[in-house]
């Protein structure tokens, strides 16, 4: 698929729909556009442009004959995904981001003027997992280790890896703020004083320490959301994944689906408020789990984690180099582990692969 793509490629523009992981396939000098309008006008006006090969994403009938056609709408095999993730993900690309889902939410709610905004955090949750859900889900790419949070050397909060890299330095809440939201309520299984991660995603708003999802929703079913943005941290695929010995397949898909459940909840409780609102949802990471992949433990490696290593590996082409505010962090690529799995995990992540570095984005609008 990918082969004939690229020699019409060579030829001329091609213009047509495609999953967006695959851009992740294409050499690094494809240009990538969205508009064939624009694209035609560029070629066709008097400045000088690139002679790179260029991809067309969105579809245009009326330029159906100005430029090849090619349809790539299934997402990326697997294995085709993780050879290619570790030439990639340190390059230029065109998928979104853990680092730019804040600003995202924050420029949508500029530009539809919700009134409500909830975003779910759910702790492990692959895109692989959630990619059929009846939602749109656009897949998020982790270019940063593949965990909840990490610490620096002087054991601060890492404000680029995990959860902290999407709430970002100054809170989504407090950017919310500026822009129409004035209020704001937090939701989690920790409270402020106990955990210093949640003491950092919550930054700027009142938390509240629940059992889990279900009571946060019953308590914002008593609330005016008028002019409120609300975060929740629900547990995802993470909590089978450790201190778990034998999970089965049917385990992960009861709790993918109570996921989903609770997500059309929460969108039901938005449309009943019958105001302009959006519920976004995203994970941290995903989740190896042990009884579906073949990991290859690489010798004379000890590193402290299974799938990352602070520590230059021994074998550098075993591992892609990601800068971090802590400085460079070493994501193994798959299948390789630097220690073995413990033996009451499940599962495992943290380092470069289709199922824990792409996790699924879901944006649902409602009453827009």
């Amino acid at each position: 698929m990918i082969e004939s793509l690229l020699k019409q490629l060579d030829i001329a523009p091609v213009m047509g729909q495609f999953h967006p992981l695959w851009s992740l396939c294409l050499p690094p000098n494809v240009i990538i556009a969205r508009s064939a309008k624009k694209v035609a006008e560029q070629l066709d006006g008097r400045e000088r442009h690139e002679e790179r090969p260029i991809l067309i994403t969105e579809y245009t009938p009326a330029f159906a004959e100005r430029f090849s056609t090619y349809h790539l709408r299934d997402c990326p095999p697997a294995e085709l995904m993780n050879r290619v993730l570790p030439l990639r993900v340190n390059t230029e690309h065109y998928l979104l981001t853990h680092k730019a889902i804040g600003q995202r939410i924050i420029s949508d709610t500029r530009q539809h003027a919700y009134e409500t905004v909830i975003l779910i955090l759910v702790d492990g949750l692959s895109y692989d997992d959630a990619r059929q859900w009846p939602h749109p889900v656009t897949p998020c790419l982790i270019d940063a280790p593949t965990i909840t949070f990490a610490r620096s050397n002087s054991d601060k909060i890492l404000p680029d890896v995990g959860f902290p890299a999407i709430i970002g330095k100054l809170s989504i809440a407090r950017h919310l703020a500026q822009v129409g939201l004035p209020h704001s309520r937090g939701y989690s299984y920790w409270e402020r004083e106990q955990n210093d991660v949640s003491s950092f995603l919550f930054s700027g708003m009142p938390l509240q320490r629940v059992r889990g999802i279900t009571e946060a929703i019953s308590l914002l079913r008593q609330t005016n959301l008028r002019g409120t943005y609300v975060q929740i941290v629900r547990e995802g695929t993470d909590g089978l994944a450790h201190r778990r010995r034998e999970v089965t397949s049917a385990e992960v898909g009861a709790t993918v689906d109570a996921v989903l459940d609770d997500l059309q909840e929460l969108v039901s409780l938005l449309v009943e408020n019958g105001r302009p609102a959006a519920l976004y949802l995203v994970s941290d990471h995903g989740i190896l789990w042990k009884h579906q992949h073949a990991l290859q433990r690489l010798p004379d490696e000890n590193s402290a984690h299974v799938r990352y290593s602070w520590e230059r590996p021994l074998d550098p082409s075993s591992a892609s180099p990601i800068s971090t505010s802590n400085g460079s962090c070493y994501l193994y690529h798959y299948p390789f582990i630097g220690r073995q799995i413990p033996a009451n995990d499940s599962g495992t992540h943290g380092g470069l692969s289709y199922w824990e570095s792409i996790v699924p984005f879901v944006h649902v609008e409602v009453n827009v």
